[in-house]
């Protein structure tokens, strides 16, 4: 498996761009996970693919078709760019206030606010893989204890309170001393290299 870093997701983006311009239809990409941390929230090393949670008013199957044609070229699996997360987004309950962090008339990328992807990521709660996530996201909310973070959740996903595990993850990490909210980079380019 391959790993991504913030420069080869802009660069895949910026090729995914390049391919939907070509295909002539406007599209919007809605953009979670540990893709939306590293193009737009703080320096996440790496990640194994882009989680899209949505096309419109495009079609999806336009998009994974361009994806999986940058995927051969670059050499990445196949699902560098996927739509596995749509079950993990908070549709249901609190506004989510998408970042747009390319628009050009045609295509449209934003990715999750800090608050939704705390919300994602407690949700998913898997020890090791979202611990450092979910600490930074604590820190860019200012979260200061697991009650406020049960009830950003259950803002985000009413009805729901975080698992046990979830709580417990919260607990620790803010067991752990002050959270220092990290900085955020600066907003990704995303046009074409011919512009």
């Amino acid at each position: 498996m391959i790993l991504l870093d913030r420069d080869d997701l802009i660069d895949g983006l910026r090729e995914l761009v390049a391919e939907l311009h070509a295909e002539g239809n406007p599209v919007g990409l809605r953009i979670v996970g540990g893709g939306a941390l590293a193009l737009r929230h703080f320096d996440r090393r790496t990640t194994v693919d882009v989680d899209a949670v949505k096309v419109s008013p495009g079609d999806e199957a336009e998009v994974v078709a361009a994806a999986e044609r940058i995927a051969e070229r670059r050499g990445w699996q196949l699902d560098w760019l996927n739509f596995k997360a749509s079950q993990l987004a908070p549709w249901w309950g609190r506004e989510i206030r998408w970042e747009p962090i390319h628009h050009d008339g045609l295509v449209t990328i934003e990715v999750a606010p800090a608050d939704a992807l705390l919300a994602m990521k407690l949700k998913a709660s898997r020890p090791g893989r979202d611990t450092d996530d979910i600490r930074h996201l604590l820190a860019l909310c200012a979260i200061g204890s697991v009650e406020e973070a049960d009830e950003l959740f259950g803002e985000f996903f009413p009805g729901d309170s975080l698992t046990d595990r979830a709580w417990g993850m919260v607990e620790n990490i803010l067991a752990g001393g002050p959270l220092v909210p990290p900085s955020s980079p600066p907003p990704p380019d995303l046009r074409p290299e011919s512009e």
